[in-house]
């Protein structure tokens, strides 16, 4: 992952843990998934490059204090976030947990008492929400001391105000009156990560909008992929499409950089 980094000019990423019921990995998952403990046995020996988010599935701990131990324990091993929030549950398959579900309301809380932002993997099988994402305003306006950070299809195909579902890419002209909108510009709690084909799709199905969205919010957004890099990942769309777009300077040092570092209270190495 650091020569991958190396090629394209990454000075420093977020890995994300995903979610593992309480016990045991879930069967049938790829290689490229990390439990927290593997990212903190690796990310010391990249002196600052590699930034381990942690996890804790929801069904682990029946309440916020035993949450709260859990987190400050990672923390103190160099947690600075908790994401990817993904739950599965013992086969692997998805929960589709509400994303106000009282389990997950749990983390937030316990999340707001170590100071960590939340990637949420918002869609219609995980941590689910409908058109016009109320649940989520509704713990936006609970937790305005966490930052929400959203992801996946149920976050960016709500960049369009005619959204039906969550379900794949939609292309087209996006509509006025999107909550990916909306919420950015209402909540100073709420951030969007620009990664996998989700978020370069968002961005680029109507490119005059997109460039907008980009400039606009542009202290909002954080560059990613939703990949760990590695031998067969010599390019990837969202640098082609970041290196090529014409944009302002601060916006791209906003999106590349000063977003995250801000935070995620980094200092630039």
């Amino acid at each position: 992952m650091i020569d991958w980094m190396d090629r394209n000019s990454v000075s420093q990423t977020v890995v994300l843990a995903l979610v593992q019921y309480p016990e045991n990995q879930p069967t049938g998952q790829s290689e490229s998934i990390f439990s927290s403990d593997e990212i903190f046995e690796k990310f010391k020996a990249t002196n600052g490059r590699v930034l381990p988010f942690c996890v804790v599935h929801p069904d682990a701990y029946d309440s916020t204090a035993k949450i709260v131990k859990a987190l400050t324990g990672f923390k103190e091993k160099g947690a600075i976030g908790f994401g990817e929030l993904k739950p599965r549950d013992a086969q692997g398959k998805s929960m589709k947990m509400a994303l106000d579900d009282k389990r997950l309301v749990r983390i937030y809380e316990a999340c707001a008492a170590v100071d960590f932002p939340v990637v949420t993997h918002l869609d219609s099988s995980f941590v689910v929400d409908i058109p016009g994402l109320p649940a989520l305003e509704g713990m936006l306006r609970k937790f305005p001391e966490v930052n929400f950070i959203g992801h996946a299809t149920g976050w960016w195909n709500s960049i369009s105000g005619d959204v039906k579902d969550f379900k794949g890419y939609p292309s087209g002209k996006v509509t006025s009156g999107g909550a990916a909108v909306r919420l950015l510009e209402k909540y100073p709690n709420m951030y969007a990560d620009l990664s996998a084909n989700s978020g370069l799709n968002a961005i680029t199905r109507d490119p005059e909008f997109g460039r907008k969205y980009l400039v606009d919010h542009s202290h909002k957004l954080l560059f990613g992929t939703d990949i760990f890099g590695g031998p067969a990942k010599e390019s990837h769309p969202h640098f082609d499409f970041f290196n090529n777009i014409d944009l302002p300077e601060y916006v791209k040092s906003r999106i590349f950089s000063d977003n995250a570092r801000s935070l995620l209270k980094l200092d630039s190495i």
